[in-house]
């Protein structure tokens, strides 16, 4: 087993991370303050993603209006218990947290654990792959 130390990166891809997050529970984030965490050419990724939710989302703008959507569909958004881990590549740093939200549309309280994987290219996101369990969003967000 390889040990990794935390490093610059770690700390850069902790603060877009929560930056990313604040677009979910701040009003002040406009949709380009959030395109601008991401490379143009950034993909986000939900592998476990349940129709009609997207899986893969290409490209600043896209992936900016996705989430405006994700986000406009719950409100009191939380975030809890942010880890995040440093890899032999110091280019990508995995989180782990807990996210909760009540929903618009079915009144029901979404709460998730989720995984990601956060690719850096320069002082932006180039890559995120988040994995969670889809029988919870689709129970909170499907009536």
């Amino acid at each position: 087993m390889t040990s990794t130390m935390p490093n610059d990166n770690t700390a850069l891809a902790e603060r877009l991370f929560k930056t990313h997050l604040a677009m979910f529970t701040s009003s002040g984030m406009t949709q380009a303050d959030y395109g601008s965490l991401f490379t143009e050419d950034a993909v986000q990724e939900y592998p476990y993603a349940p129709a009609p939710f997207s899986k893969l989302l290409q490209g600043r703008d896209v992936i900016a209006a996705y989430i405006t959507n994700v986000i406009h569909s719950a409100t009191q958004w939380n975030f809890t218990d942010l880890t995040f881990s440093a890899t032999s590549n110091p280019d990508i740093v995995f989180v782990e947290f807990k996210g909760s939200a009540l929903v618009t549309a079915t009144g029901k309280i979404y709460c998730q654990i989720y995984i990601g994987r956060i690719t850096l290219e320069g002082e932006q996101i180039k890559h995120y792959r988040e994995y969670w369990n889809p029988s919870w969003i689709l129970d909170a967000f499907v009536a």
